[in-house]
């Protein structure tokens, strides 16, 4: 696939990393507490989705990126085993097939909270069952959160229309009209009169 077939989110990954290996490099698990600082960044930020990863550098590469953040996350939990390649292979596959629309960001946050204790914890060994369940909450929080935006979206933009919008006595004011006789004829009948969205002239 060359440049120009290439979605535009494809095309902005590769020019800010040319292959997978400068991707897997600018972003290792050691990246997680400064893209976690801010957890609103994370949701809401320019950061690719598996699926993109996968458009941009081949089949499979998504998993590339998913086992170091699995592995160091193992190391984290001081585990008496180690994770097998199998289970690594398993845990990293099932979340790029199922969860292939979540931000790296995204899923950065949540073996940062992973590990924090907010969720499910290992006991003793690498559980991907615990991962998996884990991941099921984070999705729940980031519903709430995406939300909380939509809410504070539609409040910004109500806020900004009634700045917008003047009464209806001082827009007859503004064109010479008496608002005892003159009536706006797209306005129902049954409308409120002191207050309209007419925008100033």
């Amino acid at each position: 696939m060359t440049s120009n077939q290439m979605p535009e989110a494809c095309v902005s990954l590769m020019g800010k990393y040319a292959t997978i290996i400068d991707f897997l490099n600018a972003c290792n698990p050691s990246m997680q507490l400064q893209v976690c600082k801010d957890a609103s960044s994370c949701f809401f930020g320019d950061f690719p989705t598996l699926s993109v990863i996968d458009r941009t550098y081949g089949e499979r590469k998504s998993r590339a990126w998913l086992i170091p953040q699995l592995v160091d996350l193992s190391l984290c939990c001081g585990l008496k085993e180690d994770a097998s390649r199998e289970q690594l292979e398993f845990t990293a596959t099932f979340i790029a097939t199922d969860f292939h629309w979540l931000k790296t960001s995204e899923l950065m946050l949540f073996f940062y909270r992973f590990k924090a204790g907010c969720y499910e914890r290992f006991y003793s060994r690498f559980d991907p069952q615990a991962i998996l369940s884990s991941l099921r909450m984070f999705i729940q929080e980031r519903a709430k959160a995406y939300d909380a935006r939509d809410e504070e979206l539609r409040r910004r933009k109500e806020a900004e229309h009634k700045t917008r919008c003047i009464s209806y006595e001082e827009y007859c004011k503004r064109n010479g009209l008496d608002p005892e006789h003159h009536r706006l004829g797209m306005l129902p009948e049954n409308e409120d009169s002191q207050q309209h969205p007419i925008s100033p002239t």
